[in-house]
């Protein structure tokens, strides 16, 4: 943790110190050191939050873009008396959860069930090189793109394409046999999208976490650099893509600037 209560007030880490736990008010001793980052552990070697995971520079860099006061909070369930320590909760109580490692299906559900009003930042770092931005797609809201419906693609994919919706009225329908749509080459569209797009790709994500894809508040991708990019479906038949978003933007919005 990078904060606990040192005379009733939450202080990071140093040399030799004692503290309180925020969450379960127990002894936690500081670990420093030139090959460590600064912070405190409990004392018995065993944290009371089981969401907590080994705190990384990563975390640590994007808990420093928000207020110390909104760092490491506790948020309690009003009914059930259960606590956890929010990585970043803001002073409209909504929660931003910095993920670096895999998580189950379960967790997920928990955790958004238990803070209700929240979005994740992944550390895509983990898996850049299996993670391919692909082909730009026009803005979502454009009425000149409403009845074409785009597919998913692969990066060794030779040539994109897109299909009519109102050449395709059962579209939806589940049916047995093989349906074939007829397919426009995408260079008909190009010049439009360019001129339409706000930031959508379609991607390819080899051996994918597939737990975000069912995330039911916003998740983004975080892969070091000055975007994010956020899990979205587009279209009419909700195919999978992503959104670049600039990440000071970003920080200004979740700090309520924007």
């Amino acid at each position: 943790m990078k904060y606990s209560l040192v005379n009733n007030k939450k202080v990071e880490a140093f040399p030799k110190g004692r503290g309180i736990c925020v969450c379960c008010q127990r002894e936690t001793i500081s670990k420093c050191g030139p090959k460590i980052i600064n912070h405190w552990a409990h004392k018995n070697l065993k944290h009371c939050d089981n969401w907590w995971e080994n705190e990384t520079q990563w975390h640590r860099q994007w808990k420093s873009h928000f207020p110390n006061n909104w760092q490491e909070v506790v948020h309690i369930d009003e009914n059930s008396g259960e606590k956890h320590i929010a990585d970043v909760k803001t002073d409209t109580g909504f929660v931003l959860e910095f993920q670096n490692s895999p998580m189950s299906l379960e967790e997920l559900n928990s955790r958004e069930s238990f803070y209700k009003k929240m979005i994740w930042i992944v550390n895509a770092k983990k898996f850049e090189k299996n993670f391919f931005i692909l082909g730009k797609l026009p803005n979502p809201n454009d009425s000149n793109f409403e009845d074409l419906a785009f597919s998913s693609t692969k990066k060794d994919d030779k040539g994109r394409s897109f299909w009519k919706y109102s050449e395709n009225p059962d579209w939806e329908k589940e049916v047995d046999e093989v349906v074939l749509y007829r397919s426009y080459s995408f260079s008909e569209i190009e010049k439009y999208v360019e001129e339409s797009y706000i930031g959508h790709h379609l991607f390819e994500w080899k051996k994918p976490r597939y737990v975000w894809f069912q995330s039911n508040t916003d998740v983004f991708l975080d892969f070091g650099n000055k975007y994010l990019w956020k899990l979205m479906k587009y279209g009419q038949n909700k195919v999978l893509c992503i959104r670049k978003i600039s990440r000071d933007y970003f920080i200004e919005r979740a700090k309520g600037k924007n």
